[in-house]
């Protein structure tokens, strides 16, 4: 008897220890569980008061023209289409403001005999356009119509510094003619440098996989919430095997919001962009004109300077000794430029950045 009620209280406790394991298990995996689904359900709390994207194309859409341009504009001069000689252009403009304003490219307009802006859903108001100004150096370009009778849907420019790789980018525009549409993509890169119809570069220049094509120069690339952060300019092609137009590529790019702001506010105040001008040229303090060749490691060695010009009344002077360096002619002797206002520049790139 003692053996069998021995047994019994065994038995008793192996299944009480069997039910404790299992409650245990049951709270750990909940635990597990709820650790692993806060994080996701906190996410969907950050995006679920983000606008949609056909909300985001119901705001932009209004605000985007198409323009023709004619007798000009890709004529030679558009990065879609290098020396194809149409006789008309076809581009996308900004609405600026309720006064007739529009932001597009330059190289949509440049050369142009009678440029042509059409409004509305299906683009059949339009209106003549004439210049208020142009810059080659950033490919913006600043026209207008008499806003009467128009229902202008103006979108400010938004702050292109909050763009981040990776983030929600959408175009708009009016590619080989299809009136107003969007596109979605990401952005794929920043700080990029694209060459203008001038042959100078435009820096920190935004890329996206959003799809642009010939007629999205000039339109509207937005983040996720709607905000312009740059203006379609150009795509990337492979010019062994272009024929003709260029078309989407995977590899488009925009000129910040940022830079356009500052160069519309120029146009329209005078129609023209003011730049800073030192007047000298310069070579990179690299390689083998580090050291003894130059006295220093690093920054912009001046090979000539303007006369007359702000570098030459600051008394900079380029060098009087032309000696061959690893296959170049560099002019040896001269001042070396290594900051400006105290900012270091490291090469003759930076100081180009830092006077433009």
């Amino acid at each position: 008897m003692a053996r069998l009620l021995h047994l019994k209280v065994s038995l008793l406790s192996a299944f009480v220890a069997l039910l404790v394991l299992g409650l245990v298990m049951v709270l750990v995996l909940d635990r597990h569980d709820s650790s692993v689904t806060t994080p996701a359900v906190a996410a969907v709390q950050r995006t679920a008061g983000q606008p949609s994207a056909s909300s985001i194309y119901k705001g932009a859409r209004d605000g985007v023209v198409s323009i023709t341009s004619t007798g000009g504009g890709s004529q030679g001069g558009s990065p879609f289409q290098p020396g194809g000689g149409q006789s008309t252009a076809l581009g996308s403009g900004i609405v600026l403001d309720k006064k007739g304003n529009i932001l597009t490219n330059a190289h949509v307009i440049d050369g142009a005999s009678k440029v042509t802006v059409s409004f509305g859903a299906d683009k059949s108001v339009t209106r003549t356009a004439k210049l208020v100004g142009k810059d080659n150096s950033t490919d913006l370009a600043v026209i207008k119509v008499d806003p009467s009778g128009l229902s202008l849907h103006p979108l400010n420019l938004g702050d292109s510094s909050k763009v981040s790789v990776g983030d929600t980018a959408y175009a708009i525009g009016n590619p080989f003619g299809y009136t107003d549409s969007f596109s979605e993509g990401i952005i794929s890169g920043l700080d990029r440098q694209i060459t203008a119809p001038n042959g100078f570069g435009i820096d920190h220049v935004i890329q996206t996989d959003a799809a642009i094509n010939p007629g999205n120069s000039g339109g509207r690339l937005l983040d996720s919430t709607g905000q312009v952060i740059g203006i379609n300019a150009q795509i990337a092609t492979d010019q062994s095997t272009a024929t003709g137009e260029g078309s989407n590529s995977g590899v488009g790019f925009a000129i910040p919001s940022n830079i356009a702001k500052t160069v519309v506010s120029q146009l329209e105040s005078s129609g023209r962009v003011s730049r800073a001008y030192l007047g000298v040229s310069t070579v990179t303090v690299s390689g083998p004109l580090q050291g003894s060749m130059t006295g220093a490691n690093s920054g912009a060695l001046v090979q000539s300077v303007q006369s007359g010009s702000p570098a030459d009344k600051a008394g900079l002077q380029a060098g009087d000794r032309r000696q061959d360096v690893d296959g170049s002619a560099v002019v040896l002797g001269g001042d070396v430029i290594q900051a400006i206002d105290g900012k270091a520049t490291e090469n003759a790139d930076d100081l180009a950045a830092a006077i433009g």
